[in-house]
């Protein structure tokens, strides 16, 4: 498991060390940062929407004869729509505070 968790983080921190000379002062640093939280915002938001449809999918298909796979599937959504409100809360509040403390 350590092994995984090393070689996701070398895949994930590779880019940084490739772009390491086009990084001339603090904006660009920055700026590649933000593109960074961007992307990683945009697939954690996927991710969320693809529990969201697998509840969906347990709700429907699974719970059609099974009554605890009904239940099941319906707290899936349930936590996938309070995961997905929060991770754009956050998104958005984050976008507020950036939006007034800029000069």
């Amino acid at each position: 498991m350590k092994k995984l968790i090393a070689l996701a983080l070398v895949f994930v921190f590779s880019p940084l060390l490739t772009f390491a000379q086009a990084i001339n002062n603090d904006r660009d640093l920055i700026k590649r940062a933000v593109d960074y939280g961007n992307i990683a915002i945009t697939i954690i938001i996927s991710l969320a929407v693809i529990y969201i449809i697998y509840g969906v999918f347990v709700y429907l298909i699974k719970g059609a004869s099974d009554e605890e796979a009904r239940k099941k599937g319906g707290h899936t959504i349930l936590w996938g729509i309070v995961g997905l409100f929060v991770i754009l809360s956050i998104w958005g509040l984050v976008a507020i505070l950036r939006n007034s403390l800029r000069t």
